[in-house]
């Protein structure tokens, strides 16, 4: 039978991850928040800006569904304000398109969080811009009263053009660049989407990781406390399932070959190895245990 690994032990492990393996994901990305209609259905704005976004390298595009769905539901819920308050401090822009109930409902939650209203673009359907309404009234003056946030009144059908699209595109990218330079991100293990490439190292290393086991990892790693480890563990753990490099036993959690393929030739493979001998040696020698002088 493998052996617990004692805090000390964890603690180690997570300092020789933190500054030998971990590599940032989006340290040279510019991560939008892009929000709006359904994003599978192709006449919704934010499908279309999806398109436009995606011919260029240097962003990296979220979608809430993928990253607070299973956070809100369920036992354990966390509230949306919490997450609001992890957002703000993860991402450098939120691009959104009102054009769902949902989207609506993110207008009025975002732009009442001062941080997030200056990180915040609203791209708004030109249509209603002369209406008498709670939106144009409320939100939107919120937004256009902070130090960078922006409402843009367009055409949707703009999108459709290649030649509006791109000039729109200009026009959104440029306000992004603006909100990035006044408010900066900190691309380390702090931010909740650096976390899966914290996580997956982790998992590689010890086999059968569960979730107390890599709750100790964050928040040695981290120094956050309980629950934005727990979220930010939550969170990351479905992104790495849904991109199929890891699976679920019942003992914890294990690399894919697809996973293990990532890990190869993403991060440092000597620290790697070296840290994975260690590990295998005092998991399954009787009276072995993790030498810190040697991992690090």
């Amino acid at each position: 039978m493998k052996k617990s690994f004692n805090d000390n032990h964890l603690k180690d492990i997570a300092e020789v991850i933190k500054s030998r393996i971990f590599v940032p994901l989006t340290a040279k990305k510019t991560t939008i928040f892009l929000c709006g209609g359904a994003i599978d259905n192709k006449d919704n704005g934010r499908s279309k800006m999806a398109t436009i976004f995606n011919e260029y390298s240097k962003y990296e595009l979220l979608y809430p569904e993928d990253i607070f769905d299973d956070l809100l539901a369920g036992p354990g819920q966390h509230s949306l304000l919490h997450l609001e308050n992890i957002l703000a401090d993860c991402v450098d822009a939120i691009v959104l398109f009102p054009e769902s109930p949902g989207s609506f409902a993110e207008i009025g939650a975002f732009s009442n969080d001062p941080r997030l209203a200056q990180k915040l673009i609203v791209l708004s359907n030109k249509i209603y811009k002369s209406n008498k309404s709670f939106i144009n009234y409320g939100p939107y003056r919120l937004i256009k009263e902070s130090k960078t946030g922006a409402v843009f009144h367009i055409n949707y059908k703009e999108l459709d053009s290649d030649v509006l699209g791109k000039k729109l595109y200009k026009k959104v990218s440029s306000r992004v660049s603006k909100i990035k330079k006044e408010n900066p991100v900190k691309k380390d293990i702090t931010n909740i989407l650096e976390v899966e490439h914290f996580i997956l190292p982790c998992i590689y290393l010890i086999d059968d990781s569960n979730f107390h086991t890599l709750t100790k990892l964050i928040s040695f790693a981290t120094g956050e406390d309980s629950k934005f480890c727990e979220i930010a563990i939550k969170s990351s753990l479905g992104r790495l399932a849904a991109k199929r490099y890891i699976s679920r036993t019942s003992d914890g959690y294990n690399v894919t070959p697809e996973g293990s393929s990532y890990v190869r030739n993403t991060f440092n493979n000597t620290a790697l190895d070296k840290v994975r001998l260690e590990v295998l040696n005092a998991e399954n020698r009787r009276n072995a245990s993790v030498n810190s002088v040697r991992i690090r």
